[in-house]
């Protein structure tokens, strides 16, 4: 078999062989990933009643989709052979795991429960396993259970005896050789012949978990014959005369499994899964003691069979004690394995929005493909080669969903002006379904869609009809229909969005904009029909402004980035009044994190930005004298270039030096220094005093953003502004003695006014408005209104009045009043940056130069009119990182 190919299977290597098929590894040519593929033994498929029979139950456990349970792909005949192709589990079955003194009872009891959860599944589906033991569960290597072989065990049944001796005498004959020790972990009823039902996998179950904590089978014979007449008269021995270190409740419960009469076991593998867990929880609090006061945790003293036979075991006994003992010193427990990152793409250009799988194996993202021309859906198995492209469509398709059942994916494709479709596609490629379309933002890649835990229902960010603001929306996937969920406080013009629901389904975490346009972290309680239950409650992230929240797998905290992929990844736990903590995982531009339910893994994009101040010299009032050039630059980020009044000096914001300070340079972009030394996450847009001694600016040292001025010829930046409120933006009145700035102090961002040494404040617009600048002459001042990334540009009289709207489009707060007229990055949705001119003469707007890559924050026009400085994004590439053992 080795090196040949099945259907689209490519044979690579044997994984293991029994009584129900040899299984290889094999690699699938379609969809490139590892597949366990399974050769039934010729004499058990030739009978047809037996195949179809067989056929019928493995295609009902194919549609279980549970993540402790491996997934069968296909059934296939080539050559004469039926095949099963299955998931490849990185692991090893239980029965290789099981040492001679049996698993530390914490490990077992993680098995044991996710194996009843995926029995209970099962069972729930009206499908019994029939040969449950440790060599059909798979253990991965992050510790992940998997079933395996549902139905194969009904396929190697001739017919429902109907006698013992024929039952005894055909299971004999069977196992004898090649399924040996199978019988181990019949039930009663199945070693007698009667017809089984869930309880007969409750007694195999308990057979393994004696195995499990002991390290030996509870019923065993010289043959097969006398293991079935163990069973079936026997009681099993006491567990805690082989493992005495084993807790009364677990003994219990054990015991219960093994009745020999099934009305006396548990009667369903929930309840049983239920018990299990709870001794988890007590063991990992360390409220679960064994006989000898130990915590359950620790691997329990054994009675060697050999007494000091092997060195090693000597070693073994001799650390285990010296473990006890200094546990029982009330030592705190050996310290969880340590988080692993590696890369998980690392494909040309951009990768974002990762979902995981409900099993956590596979990641949904979207990816601009290797030529970098459009965002399509991809999966791609942890471990394995290249993705699988899910999407075509030349529209862009991007935040991926991955459905609790893992049978879909959900995503928005970009629509024209601003909506966006959510659409459904197999997991494994297919047709594909418009649920809905959804009205667009600025904010729009902030994951919009999540799913509801129970799988019915998307929770979506969209614009009721009227209104102007997102909220969020639950869309039932069958019927499309949508109820609100939230509703935006009247006193804030942004909206909800990027929705995420907790694991059990009874939370709803999402960002709120906030005046500054950036972000507040919500939870709202859902009822179990996932309909909101009174009002969100703020998080405190003490100045943080989130991105993207996503739950911990436990639900107890919630992980994000921070706005602009600064200072990595955060979490914040909800109960406790716990403060936001940061994610040991280092590096800058980590945004977009995702937890998978299973396998202890997350998922976060990493960017790469090179951002610089390009000039471009002018050969008239919004004509350009040749191409731009390079002016200030780094590997970092370089932005909101401000001349100074005599021409001779330029400031900018950098974070150069770690976080975002206040620059200077010369003219040229020789000779830069920084100005400012606050620590802030942020310091920007910096504006000088008109006699050129001060430079005024806004940073969120403290948590909220507000004026600072610094003198430019050094000393400590001193606060204009304090308080509650967020002030941002700052500009200087032509005779230097009014500062101007945007504020949220009436609820709604406005253009103030205040004494340039400080005093209080006066409210100058009435509309909106914040990014003040003078014109020329000082009769008119402009100003943007807007949020997110694109705004629109207003002017209005300096003595006051109403503003007029003069330009759409703007890249946030991108723009300068020069004396000809207002040059501005102006951007879309789809389209490329370009610099435009509005002539103030004739009020007409032409473009200047066209951006071939994407603009950023800041325009700044020298005082000759002969050079305007802007900020580009050189370089701007992002890649998907893993994180095994992420707790």
């Amino acid at each position: 078999m080795l090196g040949r190919t099945v259907a689209q299977y490519e044979v690579l290597e044997k994984l293991g062989e029994g009584g129900m098929g040899v299984v290889y590894k094999a690699r699938d040519t379609r969809l490139n990933r590892f597949v366990a593929l399974k050769v039934l033994p010729p004499d058990k498929v030739a009978d047809p009643e037996r195949k179809r029979r067989f056929l019928q139950e493995a295609q009902a456990a194919s549609a279980l989709n549970h993540p402790n349970i491996v997934i069968i792909y296909e059934i296939l005949s080539d050559g004469g052979m039926d095949f099963i192709a299955m998931e490849y589990v990185a692991g090893k079955p239980l029965d290789q795991l099981i040492p001679r003194q049996g698993l530390p009872l914490n490990q077992a009891l993680k098995i044991a429960v996710q194996a009843a959860g995926a029995l209970a599944k099962a069972h729930a589906a009206g499908i019994v396993h029939r040969d449950l033991k440790p060599g059909n569960i798979m253990v991965s290597d992050e510790g992940q259970v998997k079933l395996l072989d549902f139905g194969l065990a009904k396929l190697m049944e001739r017919s429902d005896p109907g006698t013992t001796d024929a039952t005894l005498s055909h299971v004999a004959k069977t196992v004898e050789g090649t399924i040996a020790g199978t019988v181990s972990y019949m039930s009663p009823e199945q070693a007698e012949g009667k017809k089984l039902d869930a309880r007969s996998d409750i007694f195999a179950f308990g057979v393994v978990l004696y195995e499990m904590v002991t390290g030996v089978r509870p019923f065993q014979g010289d043959s097969p014959l006398s293991t079935l007449a163990a069973i079936l008269r026997e009681e099993a021995k006491p567990v805690r005369e082989t493992a005495r270190d084993v807790p009364g409740d677990l003994e219990k419960i054990i015991n219960r499994c093994l009745r020999k009469d099934p009305e006396r076991r548990f009667q369903g593998a929930a309840d049983l899964r239920v018990a299990l867990q709870e001794l988890v929880e007590e063991s990992d609090s360390g409220r679960l003691r064994t006989p000898s006061g130990l915590s359950a945790g620790l691997a329990p003293a054994r009675r060697p069979s050999r007494a000091w036979a092997w060195v090693a075991g000597a070693v073994a006994l001799a650390a285990i004690a010296a473990g006890a003992a200094w546990y029982a010193r009330g030592a705190k427990p050996a310290p969880e394995a340590a988080m692993q990152v590696v890369p998980f793409t690392t494909y040309p250009g951009r990768e974002t929005g990762p979902s995981f799988s409900p099993d956590g194996n596979q990641v949904a993202f979207a990816w601009e493909g290797e030529e970098k021309k459009n965002f399509d859906i991809y999966v791609k198995l942890v471990g394995s080669g290249r993705p699988l492209r899910l999407t075509t469509d030349p529209a862009m398709d991007f935040a991926p969903a991955w459905s609790p059942d893992g049978r879909s994916i959900a995503f928005v494709r970009l629509l024209a002006e601003e909506q966006g479709a959510v659409m459904l596609v197999p997991a494994l490629g297919g047709p594909e379904r418009r649920l809905a379309v959804i009205s667009m933002s600025g904010r729009f890649l902030m994951r919009p869609i999540a799913w509801s835990a129970d799988g019915r229902f998307l929770v979506v960010s969209d614009v009721a009809a009227g209104e102007n603001r997102q909220g969020l929306f639950r869309l039932a996937v069958d019927s499309g229909e949508m109820q609100r969920l939230t509703t935006v406080p009247a006193v804030n013009p942004f909206g909800d969005t990027a929705p995420a629901v907790s694991p059990d389904g009874r939370s709803l975490a999402f960002l709120r904009g906030t005046q500054r346009g950036e972000t507040s972290l919500e939870v709202l309680s859902l009822t179990a029909e996932t309909k909101p239950e009174g009002e969100p409650r703020e998080l405190d992230l003490g100045g943080l402004a989130p991105i993207a929240p996503a739950w911990s797998s436990d639900g107890r905290a919630i992980v994000f980035g921070l706005l602009g992929g600064r200072a990595g990844l955060w979490r914040v736990p909800l109960t406790g009044g716990g403060k936001p903590q940061p994610i040991a995982i280092a590096g800058e531009g980590l945004s977009y994190p995702a937890v998978s339910r299973q396998g202890g893994r997350l998922a976060y994009v990493r960017q790469i930005n090179d951002t610089n101040i390009w000039s471009l010299a002018l050969a008239a009032p919004g004509r350009a004298a040749g191409p731009p050039q390079k002016l200030i630059g780094s590997t970092l980020r370089e932005v909101a270039p401000a001349f100074s009044p005599d021409g001779k000096k330029i400031a900018f914001s950098s974070n150069r030096s770690g976080n975002l300070e206040i620059w200077v340079c010369d003219s040229d972009g020789r000779n830069a220094f920084q100005l400012t030394s606050l620590g802030a996450p942020t310091a920007g847009s910096p504006k000088w005093s008109p006699d050129g001694k001060q430079i005024a600016f806004d940073t969120n040292l403290g948590g909220s953003y507000h004026i600072y001025v610094a003198a430019t010829d050094g000393g400590r930046a001193q606060p204009r502004t304090s308080g509650a409120t967020t002030d941002i933006t700052p500009a200087w009145s032509p005779d230097g003695q009014w500062l101007y700035f945007g504020s949220n102090r009436t609820g709604r961002m406005e253009v103030w006014k205040m004494p340039a040494g400080g005093g209080a404040a006066v409210q100058v617009t009435q509309g909106g408005g914040f990014a003040p600048e003078f014109s020329a002459d000082g009769e008119l001042f402009y100003y943007v209104r807007g949020e997110g990334n694109t705004t629109t540009l207003w002017a209005a009289p300096a003595e006051g009045g109403d503003g007029r709207q003069l330009a759409a489009s703007l890249h946030r707060y991108s723009f300068w009043v020069a004396k000809s007229g207002v040059y501005f990055l102006s951007v879309t949705l789809d389209g490329p940056a370009s610099l435009q001119f509005l002539n103030s003469t004739t009020g007409k707007i032409n473009p200047v130069v066209a951006l071939d890559k994407t603009a950023d924050l800041g325009v700044s026009v020298s005082p000759d009119g002969k050079q305007v400085v802007f900020a580009e994004i050189d370089l701007q590439e992002t890649d998907l990182m893993l994180v095994e053992n992420f707790h």
